[in-house]
């Protein structure tokens, strides 16, 4: 299990606890006692905070390398990306090309773009 950035384990063994069953139950009980110490952390607290990974320092922004392979030539395109959920729970996201508006201003774009889209669906 991992609570909260933090990872907990422990193994079980069938000789030591009398059997499979007995085990089984040993873990259920150790998983139970776990989930009522270690509370799980709500979608909307995940979401607030950005992953290490997050290159835009803005949840739902995140860079894009999309590369396109004809033949023997490969080409590869950046995009800032745009990420959210819509008033209806459906997913929307829009593009800005590094190559069309540069870096900067296609993450300012991506990063307006989704505080917009995260407003109007009243979130």
């Amino acid at each position: 299990m991992q609570r909260r950035g933090q990872k907990m384990e422990k193994f079980f063994s069938d000789l030591n606890h009398g059997g499979k069953r007995a085990a089984l139950q040993a873990a259920k009980e150790h998983r139970d006692e776990i989930e009522q110490r270690y509370k799980k952390s709500t979608v909307r607290q995940k979401a607030a905070k950005p992953s290490i990974r997050n290159q835009s320092g803005l949840v739902g922004v995140r860079l894009h390398q999309q590369v396109d392979r004809r033949g023997d030539f490969e080409y590869t395109y950046w995009y800032w990306v745009a990420q959210w959920t819509d008033g209806r729970g459906r997913r929307r996201t829009k593009s800005f090309s590094v190559h069309s508006y540069g870096d900067d201003e296609a993450c300012r774009l991506a990063c307006e773009a989704r505080a917009r889209g995260v407003r109007q669906a009243k979130r």
